[in-house]
C-alpha cells in the first residue's frame, strides 16, 4: 500500500515537473535576457527549484517565470513533505506494527493463563468446601 503511494507520488511529480519545464520555457524562451534557451535548460530549471536547490545559475526573467517559479517554489516544498511524511509512515508501521501484534499474542496468552487460573481456583476452592463438610460430618 505505501509502494503505491510512493510510486504515485513519484508519478505525479514527474508529470509536474516536466509540465512545469515545458511551461517555464515557452514563457522564457522568447525573451532576448532569457537563461533558459533549451528545454534541457528548462528541466534543469524546474528540478532544481522543485528539489529546492535552487543553484541559482538559471532563473527566470519574464513576469510569468517568476510566477510560474513562485508554484514551483511552494510545490517542492509541498512535494519533500508529503514524501518524508509517507516514508516517516511506512518505517513506523514497520516498526511498531509489529511490536504490536507480539503484544497482542502475548497478551491474550496472559489472559488465557489468568482464565485458567481462575478456573482452577474456584475448582480448588469447592473441593476445600467438599473437604469441609467431610470433616465436619466425621467429627
Amino acid at each position: 500500500m505505501i509502494v503505491d503511494k510512493l510510486s504515485l507520488l513519484l508519478v505525479v511529480a514527474t508529470a509536474i515537473i516536466l509540465t512545469g519545464a515545458i511551461v517555464i520555457f515557452f514563457a522564457e524562451s522568447g525573451h532576448p535576457d532569457s537563461q533558459i534557451t533549451t528545454l534541457l535548460d528548462a528541466v534543469w530549471w524546474t528540478v532544481s527549484t522543485v528539489t529546492t536547490v535552487g543553484y541559482g545559475d538559471i532563473v527566470p526573467v519574464t513576469d510569468v517565470g517568476k510566477i510560474i517559479a513562485v508554484f514551483y517554489m511552494i510545490f517542492g516544498i509541498s512535494i519533500l513533505g508529503i514524501f518524508l511524511s509517507v516514508l516517516g509512515t511506512r518505517f513506523y508501521r514497520l516498526r511498531f506494527e509489529k511490536d504490536e501484534k507480539d503484544f497482542s499474542i502475548v497478551q491474550k496468552k496472559f489472559f488465557d493463563r489468568i482464565d485458567i487460573l481462575e478456573k482452577n481456583q474456584e475448582k480448588f476452592g469447592n473441593d476445600l468446601r467438599d473437604l469441609i463438610d467431610k470433616l465436619k460430618q466425621n467429627s
